[in-house]
């Protein structure tokens, strides 16, 4: 009887855990960058990414509120871009985009984006302002250290973009690249989408990334808040096709458009 009863303990024991760690796994982290049509894949050293061809293509972001978040707020795009290469960026749409070039003061860290000791090295070309040498812009970044390749030393250039406040308005999606991709709408999330029309010249590739300042309650009176970054699995990269799909592009193109002459003849 005791070892029935103690096999029954450890049964429910890891049926407890299993439910914790599927709930965690299935969550809708609080920030994403999902680009509307992408193909949830890998390349290079981007895991578990949204990727396209298009352009120009629409920017899914999403800020989810978590069971004590009275706000999201400072919600910045990070793009980065291949060191050594130019080129312009547009980005409209959702509540505006502004891409950040100062430090302005932000309780309770006292830093909004980009930080105080922000590397500004503009590139000439992109309407006047451009990324930073190094990954030191990002605000508190000790809570934001994270081993994401774009945030790697040496991989990338940057360039933030500030998007607004988030809000609480209803259920949001789970753009979930790990795993062959998942675009559920998840009934138990609350939140906010804003959706962005992106185009892009010069730049054969560049990742999207999103993290914000999640101001919670804890306790009765007290207001806490720390920065988040969305996980690796939900974020976007737009790459240009490799040269030799698009030398077989034109050569399908130019086949379609003989055979169809030799119809005509």
């Amino acid at each position: 009887m005791r070892k029935l009863l103690h096999r029954c303990l450890y049964l429910w024991f890891l049926l407890a855990i299993s439910l914790l760690l599927s709930q965690d796994a299935s969550a809708v982290p609080t920030f994403q960058a999902y680009i509307d049509g992408g193909i949830a894949g890998d390349s290079g050293e981007d895991h578990d990414t949204w990727f396209t061809q298009d352009n120009p293509f629409s920017l899914i972001v999403v800020g989810a509120y978590g069971p004590k978040t009275e706000n999201l707020t400072q919600v910045t795009l990070a793009l980065s871009v291949p060191e050594e290469e130019t080129g312009t960026i547009s980005i409209t749409g959702g509540d505006g985009a502004t891409l950040l070039t100062t430090s302005v003061a932000f309780p309770p860290t006292g830093y909004y984006n980009p930080n105080a000791d922000a590397d500004i090295a503009l590139l000439d070309d992109i309407s006047g302002y451009t990324g930073y040498t190094d990954k030191s812009f990002l605000p508190d970044s000790k809570r934001l250290n994270s081993n994401h390749y774009p945030f790697q030393a040496d991989a990338s250039n940057f360039l933030i973009y500030g998007i607004g406040d988030f809000d609480s308005l209803g259920p949001v999606h789970n753009y979930n690249a790990d795993g062959g991709g998942s675009t559920a709408l998840d009934p138990g999330s609350n939140g906010e989408e804003k959706t962005f029309s992106v185009s892009i010249t010069g730049f054969t590739r560049v990742h999207f990334d999103v993290f914000g300042f999640d101001v919670s309650e804890e306790g009765t009176q007290t207001m806490e808040g720390t920065w988040g970054l969305g996980p690796s699995s939900h974020d976007s990269t737009f790459r240009t096709p490799a040269p030799g799909a698009l030398l077989l592009g034109s050569m399908g193109i130019g086949l379609v458009g003989w055979l169809r002459r030799r119809r005509t003849i």
